[in-house]
């Protein structure tokens, strides 16, 4: 993205209401349009932030991207921000569109690239988990058939303690 945008940090979401800046993000498949401001989460805008495209102020401030994760850090209850963050880096780079999957019970949902969200379904959903943590299977079925009954595949990411990032597809067959 050449032309950088503006936006102002409201607590755990960045909130942009410039009209370019709104169309710019809009046309690349970041933030949420809520009536006349859109809402950027934390990896958008963390993403953003590192590639030059997006300036956030903070009570009048420009803040950094390391400030940021500082503030992520401390305010947010989730303690592998930085592991979600590194797969969502990892796929948006790749040309996908990533939404938080929250709402599914997933950390994203992703949709095939160069599409637009009213355009295409959820292409896959992806459960990130370090590599320290583990899954019970009965947590790994739920997650399977909830993928299956959005009609769409599980990824999971497994993120090591260097962030280096291992995906795999599960999925339930039936005979």
């Amino acid at each position: 993205m050449a032309k950088s945008c503006s936006g102002n940090l409201d607590g755990d979401k960045v909130i942009v209401t410039d009209n370019n800046s709104k169309s710019l993000l809009v046309q690349r498949g970041f933030g949420e349009n809520y009536k006349k401001y859109l809402v950027l989460d934390m990896y958008e805008t963390l993403y953003l932030l590192e590639n030059n495209s997006l300036t956030v102020k903070c009570k009048g401030r420009k803040i950094s991207a390391e400030k940021l994760i500082d503030k992520v850090l401390k305010e947010d209850a989730k303690k592998y921000f930085l592991h979600r963050y590194e797969v969502y880096n990892d796929i948006k780079s790749k040309g996908y569109v990533i939404k938080t999957g929250l709402k599914f019970g997933f950390d994203f949902r992703v949709y095939p690239k160069g599409k637009k969200i009213s355009e295409e379904h959820t292409q896959f959903v992806v459960g990130v988990l370090p590599e320290t943590q583990t899954i019970k299977s009965e947590e790994l079925a739920k997650s399977v058939r909830m993928a299956s009954t959005l009609h769409t595949d599980l990824i999971l990411a497994i993120v090591d303690n260097e962030l280096e990032i291992s995906y795999y597809k599960i999925s339930r067959e039936k005979f």
